[in-house]
Formats: C-alpha cells, sequence, structure tokens
C-alpha cells in the first residue's frame, strides 16, 4: 500500500483522541477510501458509476446514484461516494448496499474480503468496539506478504462456529469476518484467539512488526474472553468403514473392514482422531455381522477409552459402499453376551462416497445439514421428515420434488433401500450426492411408514438433530419384536469426516 488515498492515513486514527468527537464513518473513511482504491477498476469512470446504478436499485438505497456529486478525478469520486454515504439517512445500509455492489461487479477482487469485514465492522455488533475493530483491520492489512494458509489455519479454535465452512482459499479478512459475524449474538472471544496466535506465531512475528502493534491493542482490551461452550468431554464417534475389496456385483464379495474413534463437541463441530484399529485380513459379505463384531471386540484401545469416559455419548457410523447401505449395521455385537451395537449406542450408517470423495462434498450437503437443527413450533420434528413419491415411473420426478424443499434436511423412505427399484434407488443416490441430502430413514420390511413417524413422535424429539438418538430409544423399546427391529438412519454429518484418513492406517501403500 502507498501513502493512501487520504495522503498518509494511518490504521491508528480510528483510536487516537482527536477523532473520539468524529462519529465512526467519519473515523473509517480513509481505511475504507485505501480499501476501494484496491479495487481492480475504481479507477475507471464506467465501473464506479455501475456500482452507483446498481446501489440506486437497491431498497436499501434508492436512487442513492442521483445524490452523488461528479468528479473529476478517482480520487475525488470516491471522496464524493463516501460523503454522501456518510450523509445519508440510514449511512450503515446504504454502506452495506456498496458492500453488495462491489460483489455484484467484482467478485473475486481480493480487496472485496478486507471491504465486507470493514462493512462488518460499522453496521454490525460484534462485540469488539467499532473503532477497535477498524484499526485491527488497518494493521492486518499492512501484513505483507500476508500469512499463509497453514499458518491461518493452524490459529484457528477448533470449536468456532463455522469452522468446517473455513479451508486453505479462506482470506484472513474472511476468517475474521467468519469468526465474528455468526449466530448466537455478539462473542468475540474465537476471533480474539485467533488473533492471539498470530501475534504469538514465533514464524510470523519476525517479519511483520505490525503483529507487535496489535499484540498491545489485544492487550487493552477489556473485552473478557468467553469460556468454552462445551464444558463435557465431547461425544465419542466411532467410524467402521468397509472398503470393497472385489467388485460388488459379484456373489462372494469382500470387505476391508477399518475403524477409527474420534472426539467430537456435543454440539457437533469437527472431530479430533484418538486411534485407529490395526487392519487385519478382508471379511466376506455373509460374515461381517460375525467377525466385524469380532474384530472390534477385540479393539482394547476403544475399550479402554469407553471405560475413561464413562458418561460420554457415543454415536457408531458405519462407512459403507452404495451396494451395502441396506446393510444391518447395528445387528453388530462385539460384546461377550452377545449384546447388539443398536441397543447399546445410536448407530447409523453413511456414505463412503461422499466422506472419500471431496468432489461430492457440495455445499448444498452442509446448508441441508445445518436444517437438521431447526427447532420450530409449527409443527414435530418428525413431521419435518420428507416422504417422496417413489413409484418407478415418477423417479425422474424427485429432482423437482428436491429443488421445491431447499429446506428439507431428511428423506423418508416408503420401501426397503434393499428392494427399491434401480430407477428408484439410483434416484435416491443421486438426491444425496447432487442435492445434498445428509439424512434418510427407512425400515428395513415392508410397512406402513406412518408406524415410524408414530414411533418416533413419541419421542418428542425437539429438531431432526435428535434423529439418531430417538431411532435408538425406538430400538430399545422394540427389541422384543422382530418386526419392528429393522431401521435404517443414514446420517452423513459434513462436519465428522476425517480428510486424512486414507492415508493413516498402518500397511496403507
Amino acid at each position: 500500500m502507498g501513502a493512501g488515498a487520504y495522503g498518509g492515513w494511518s490504521p491508528r486514527t480510528a483510536v487516537e483522541p482527536g477523532a473520539a468527537a468524529a462519529t465512526p464513518f467519519e473515523a473509517a473513511e480513509g481505511l475504507l477510501a485505501e480499501i476501494l482504491f484496491d479495487f481492480q477498476g475504481i479507477s475507471r469512470r464506467e465501473f464506479r458509476q455501475g456500482v452507483l446504478e446498481t446501489m440506486g436499485r437497491s431498497p436499501s438505497s434508492r436512487l442513492f446514484h442521483l445524490d452523488v456529486k461528479e468528479a473529476d478525478t478517482a480520487r475525488e469520486h470516491v471522496r464524493e461516494i463516501l460523503r454522501s454515504i456518510r450523509c445519508a439517512r440510514d449511512p450503515r445500509a446504504v454502506l452495506r448496499s456498496l458492500g453488495e455492489a462491489l460483489r455484484d461487479h467484482d467478485p473475486y477482487d481480493g480487496a472485496l474480503p478486507w471491504l465486507e469485514l470493514a462493512v462488518l465492522a460499522l453496521t454490525a455488533e460484534t462485540g469488539l468496539p467499532t473503532a477497535v475493530l477498524l484499526r485491527l483491520i488497518g494493521l492486518l492489512r499492512a501484513l505483507t506478504p500476508t500469512p499463509g494458509p497453514e499458518r491461518l489455519l493452524g490459529h484457528l479454535p477448533p470449536r468456532a462456529p463455522g469452522r468446517n465452512l473455513i479451508d486453505g482459499r479462506t482470506t484472513l479478512p474472511e476468517i475474521l469476518g467468519r469468526l465474528l459475524d455468526h449466530f448466537g449474538g455478539p462473542d468475540p472471544g474465537y476471533a480474539l484467539t485467533f488473533l492471539d496466535g498470530l501475534v504469538r506465531d514465533p514464524e510470523l512475528a519476525p517479519r511483520h512488526p505490525q503483529l507487535a502493534e496489535i499484540g498491545v491493542l489485544l492487550t487493552s482490551l477489556t473485552v473478557a474472553r468467553p469460556a468454552p461452550r462445551e464444558v463435557a468431554a465431547g461425544r465419542l464417534v466411532v467410524q467402521i468403514r468397509l472398503d470393497p475389496e472385489t467388485p460388488e456385483h459379484i456373489e462372494a464379495s469382500r470387505y476391508h473392514l477399518r475403524a477409527s474413534y474420534y472426539r467430537q463437541p456435543l454440539a457437533g463441530g469437527p472431530i479430533e482422531r484418538l486411534n485407529d484399529l490395526v487392519a487385519g485380513d478382508s471379511l466376506a459379505k455373509e460374515d461381517l455381522v460375525t467377525e466385524g463384531s469380532a474384530r472390534l471386540a477385540g479393539w482394547q484401545a476403544l475399550f479402554t477409552e469407553m471405560a475413561r469416559s464413562k458418561r460420554s455419548p457415543v454415536r457408531i457410523e458405519f462407512l459403507l459402499p452404495k451396494a451395502l447401505l441396506g446393510h444391518s449395521a447395528e445387528l453388530w455385537s462385539p460384546t461377550p453376551g452377545g449384546y447388539r451395537l443398536g441397543l447399546l449406542h445410536p448407530v447409523v450408517v453413511r456414505s463412503l462416497d461422499r466422506y472419500i470423495n471431496p468432489w461430492l462434498q457440495t455445499p448444498d450437503w452442509y446448508e441441508r445439514w445445518e436444517h437438521l437443527f431447526a427447532e420450530t413450533m409449527e409443527c414435530e420434528a418428525v413431521d419435518r421428515i420428507g416422504w417422496p413419491p417413489l413409484h418407478p415411473e415418477r423417479a425422474a420426478d424427485l429432482p423437482g420434488w428436491l429443488d421445491g424443499r431447499p429446506t428439507l434436511a431428511c428423506l423418508g423412505l416408503d420401501t426397503p433401500y434393499d428392494d427399491l427399484d434401480p430407477r428408484v434407488r439410483t434416484a435416491v443416490l443421486d438426491a444425496m450426492v447432487f442435492d445434498g441430502v445428509p439424512a434418510m430413514l427407512w425400515r428395513r420390511t415392508p410397512g406402513a411408514p406412518t408406524d415410524l413417524v408414530e414411533a418416533l413422535r413419541r419421542d418428542r424429539p425437539r429438531s431432526l438433530a435428535h434423529l439418531p438418538e430417538a431411532v435408538h430409544r425406538h430400538r430399545k423399546v422394540t427389541r422384543a419384536a422382530e418386526s419392528q427391529d429393522g431401521i435404517t438412519l443414514f446420517w452423513d454429518d459434513p462436519n465428522c469426516v476425517d480428510p486424512d484418513q486414507d492415508a493413516g492406517f498402518p500397511g496403507m501403500v
């Protein structure tokens, strides 16, 4: 950055005593101007006019372009734009419309995330004083070169809201914006923890003197650092994975059993791998329940972990290829008395294909997953399970049916998965891949789906996020009735994915 659009503006201006009487927008105009001048197209009159005309069509800044005085130079024109925003009846709304217009006209410009972060500082409650956050933005913009993704990701709090949406492509301002702008009210704790990590990073400090200034600023803050949200040990997640070792269409197919267990916060989110099961010989399909149960029974590390954290909830996840999704996973019994897993803990199945293939991990998957946690007073949670028509001649209608239900997160199948017509089964699998459906429920024996819904309704789950526990309870209540025992819950938690799983097992090449 050079001298700045306003002749050498310093990020300190936002908190110097002389600026105390200025409005936040007056104090921020220099920073906003510098960010705007980083846009590639801002020096062109037609670009600026296009942005203003887009703002003028927004309900938040109707006809705003008519209020901005023309200027001969880009520098003067930007000054007039910012002055007009400051003088508007609702400057916050108009500033937001500026950010939206720039996103429309130049969505990939590197200056856009910085502008959106500055807009957040001026228009939203983040838990940090506006002047402090503006100064932080100024100091962070001065980090040249910007720390790489491996350094940034290394300082992210593991339980931060939206952690699953941050990856190696997320920029520094985008990370800070997501840590500050989340559901649940203002809470700057995660953002401060992230910044503390950057300040204390021994690799970054020698190259970035601005970090020392940021450290002084953070030390002077009186904002309380929140206590960890989860005081419990978290959920133990055991993943049992069956990789096809032979083509699945042959009769005597075999599977390679691998397994790991993880710790996950009770509210959901990223997982931490704790231990892996040593891989053994492959298993024949007809021996999966018996031989697989014996392998789990010999997993001493898992036994020790479960004994150490007796009160921690446990979820058993079977990662299955598509040809095996109808497998009776809850019948595995790794105990001396032959007690079934499905009666001891919630047992779910999930797609091995989507787990191991990043191409199938689409934004729709994450978005529909979030809708599982929605609570409503309008209907029971189980009434939000969608039951599409599954007649073979109507299989092609499923994409349109789902497109009209963007918040639907769980499908109910009125026919057992293994009994589905091939055309319907393909449509159901496509719904998982292309529409991002994260959860499905079906009986493994023919029967009215209403019976299953009514059974789950008796557990009165507050949201569909409690389906694993509701199904577990139903299995326990109906354990004496064989005809009621066959229920599969497909449960594909996008946060509960270990991208390093393929490389983390002994004997893998």
